[in-house]
């Protein structure tokens, strides 16, 4: 099976949601291996009922052992912040493709593999070159990496997914790339753009979630309109989406994508989930998140992709909230 997952989150707390789409692929990985179609082909024949990946979409839950991979020993690449992270699976092992930073340095990309998607192996040769918010397919026999630097859009492409080439800017802009391969010409890039505005005489960050289409997944086009509208004032989703996460499984497109509202007076971003026939007309599979903010930590965001964590107190449940 070679398809991928990628969400954006911050921090090491990106990988409490790495479960939310290896439970996706786990499914149908498990009763075959190749594509999801070909899995349920095989379901069909063994008289296994087909899966219902929207039900299995809204019913997450957190793997208790998070994070299954934590930031780096002190002097280490990325010893500051682990976040924006992509998984490949390539049916024999899952690719893991995050930025990490270093205190007081630029971002850069680094990797991990895994057999099982929970127990992980950072690259020894860590990290791979600057950049973040990265996003991981296979074209044949070769690898794609496709993440944001420099002013636009990078691909870099390898043979075995750790000696990765030169990068080749192939679209202006676009940050929270998420790649996927429709049919043998087509291909879709999901995306989050946007950026400070004022709503009420402040300033605020706001982003929506777009589409380009391309035949090569080189040359893109880009489409005007955001996939989804934001959500009602007052909702979880009504002040942002980012991150988009897209998978093509046999039931139609699943999107995973981020959303933020208000929560106390502050920013929480959570997860929401929607569906497509074709990956370019999207709706909502409810109007609450699949994954709501969690315990434990608080994030405090000062600008995009800009964080430090803090330990909540014992009387405080510890929402996972941003607020300048």
């Amino acid at each position: 099976m070679r398809t991928g997952c990628r969400i954006c989150f911050v921090g090491w707390i990106s990988f409490v949601v790495c479960a939310v789409l290896l439970a996706v692929n786990a499914t149908a990985r498990g009763i075959g291996t190749g594509s999801t179609r070909e899995a349920a082909e095989k379901a069909d024949e063994k008289g296994v009922a087909a899966v219902d990946y929207t039900k299995l979409a809204r019913s997450l839950v957190r793997y208790p052992h998070n994070p299954v991979i934590k930031v780096g020993e002190k002097g280490m690449w990325d010893d500051q912040t682990l976040g924006c992270f992509a998984v490949l699976d390539d049916g024999d092992q899952f690719y893991f493709y995050s930025d990490g930073t270093q205190h007081g340095k630029p971002k850069n990309l680094g990797m991990a593999t895994s057999k099982d998607g929970m127990t992980w192996k950072k690259y020894e040769k860590n990290p791979l070159f600057p950049g973040s918010m990265s996003h991981a397919i296979k074209v044949g026999r070769t690898f794609r990496l496709y993440y944001p630097h420099a002013g636009g859009l990078q691909m870099r492409t390898s043979p075995d997914g750790f000696h990765w080439g030169e990068p080749r800017k192939v679209l202006e802009g676009h940050l929270d790339p998420c790649v996927i391969r429709v049919a043998e010409n087509k291909f879709h890039l999901y995306y989050c753009d946007g950026g400070r505005k004022t709503i009420d005489e402040k300033p605020v960050w706001e982003f929506k979630n777009y589409l380009a289409t391309s035949k090569d997944g080189i040359a893109w086009q880009n489409e005007p309109e955001p996939v989804l509208p934001l959500g009602p004032e007052g909702s979880w989703d009504s002040r942002s989406h980012a991150g988009p996460c897209v998978l093509n499984l046999e039931d139609g497109f699943h999107m995973w994508s981020l959303g933020s509202g208000e929560y106390k007076g502050k920013t929480a971003w959570r997860i929401g989930h929607a569906t497509s026939p074709d990956g370019l007309k999207w709706t909502k599979t409810a109007q609450e998140p699949v994954l709501d903010i969690g315990p434990f930590y608080i994030t405090h965001f000062t600008g995009p992709r800009r964080t430090s964590h803090e330990k909540s107190t014992p009387d405080d449940s510890g929402p996972r909230v941003s607020g300048s």
